[in-house]
């Protein structure tokens, strides 16, 4: 996989990480192409879980 490629994937799932950690609803994920929604999603998740450990 390429580095401009794999840099994409990563920033979605930070984004994503950072949307569940402010508590934004996952119907709000801004991409459309299934690789970065999919990288989004799972960032969302997680952050998901971490504030469930948190609270």
């Amino acid at each position: 996989m390429k580095r401009q490629k794999r840099d994409r994937l990563e920033r979605a799932h930070q984004r994503g990480y950072q949307a569940g950690i402010t508590g934004r609803p996952k119907e709000m994920c801004p991409y459309q192409t299934l690789n970065q929604r999919s990288e989004w999603m799972g960032g969302w998740r997680e952050a998901m879980e971490d504030r469930a450990v948190i609270a």
